[in-house]
């Protein structure tokens, strides 16, 4: 068994799952979709509006928010999604452990950056896109920051240290200490 954990490791980008514990996934889980409903209340919010005040009553909601989304604007959320993943998997704070999959993350967010970077700006500049192509790539590109999101906060959870677990290591290590002064002649 640790040696197929082992293998498992060693897989880019996904490997260090097997080190998170399930309440890393949860708590990311968590973060994950608060983050998505309030970044992308605009979106959905839009659509409600849509759906609500359209006089004809054959508008389907899903119809009014692919409507709120299908000019390009899940390029710019897939940017704004893999912003705070860039820094967390940049920096290691005092104690936590280094992120792991650090290239195989930038990598990805560099790939995606670039391409919806591309597409939002001629979309911007009144470049005409083919929506039949554009959109199927947003939310390709959307889904994976979502997914990349996920990713880089659960392995962010992981890798901090356990307040209470390290005051009860430090408190131990200071009695210890303290003993073995006593006991010293």
């Amino acid at each position: 068994m640790k040696t197929l954990l082992d293998c498992l490791r060693n897989v880019p980008l996904f490997g260090a799952l097997v080190d998170c514990s399930g309440r890393d996934h949860w708590n990311s889980l968590g973060e994950t979709v608060v983050t998505l409903v309030l970044s992308t209340t605009p979106l959905w919010l839009g659509a409600l509006i849509i759906y609500v005040t359209a006089p004809q009553s054959d508008v389907r909601y899903f119809s009014a928010l692919q409507t709120t989304v299908s000019r390009g604007e899940l390029f710019m959320y897939s940017t704004a999604f893999l912003a705070p993943i860039f820094w967390i998997a940049l920096t290691d704070p005092p104690g936590a452990r280094r992120f792991p999959s650090k290239v195989s993350h930038m990598i990805i967010i560099a790939v995606i950056n670039m391409i919806a970077a591309v597409f939002f700006g001629l979309n911007v500049a009144g470049k005409q896109m083919n929506p039949v192509r554009a959109f199927p790539l947003s939310v390709v590109l959307f889904c994976t920051s979502v997914s990349l999101f996920y990713l880089g906060t659960v392995y962010h959870a992981s890798r901090m240290p356990d307040p209470a677990g390290e005051f009860r290591r430090e408190e131990a290590s200071f009695t210890e200490a303290y003993r073995e002064h006593r006991d010293e002649p």
